[in-house]
């Protein structure tokens, strides 16, 4: 690859990283917005995404004091006839039934995803 496809392809990716804290999500949720922007999506098939992306990082957010440091580390990579969202953080604090609504919602909003400890991957196929 070529110092002109790097380029390209990095101005089609979108990372963040914020604290693993509920009121941060809305910033995961405006850069897939952005990046949404670059695909054939409907508006209703980009709030589908969006609601994915909430409830898998809903696994790694945390709502105390001692647990400050921790992160979720967000990539959107666009490529060719595919979305990819890549979220990183601390281990699972959801409980088990938690865990399974989010997964249910996830697989209902997305074409593919993998759950793994600290790590979820939701693709979207486009058209």
């Amino acid at each position: 690859m070529d110092e002109k496809d790097r380029a390209q392809e990095d101005g089609r990716n979108v990372s963040l990283t914020i604290p693993a804290k509920p009121d941060y999500l809305v910033l995961a949720r405006l850069a897939l917005s952005a990046v949404c922007r670059l695909t054939p999506l409907e508006a209703l098939e980009v709030a589908d995404l969006k609601l994915a992306v909430t409830e898998a990082a809903s696994e790694f957010v945390h709502s105390g004091d001692d647990h400050d440091d921790d992160t979720i580390a967000f990539e959107c990579r666009l490529g060719e006839g595919r979305l990819e969202l890549e979220l990183v953080g601390p281990e699972d604090v959801t409980s088990n039934t938690d865990r399974e609504l989010s997964h249910a919602i996830i697989d209902a909003t997305v074409d593919e995803s993998e759950f793994s400890p600290g790590r979820t991957l939701l693709v979207k196929q486009l058209s």
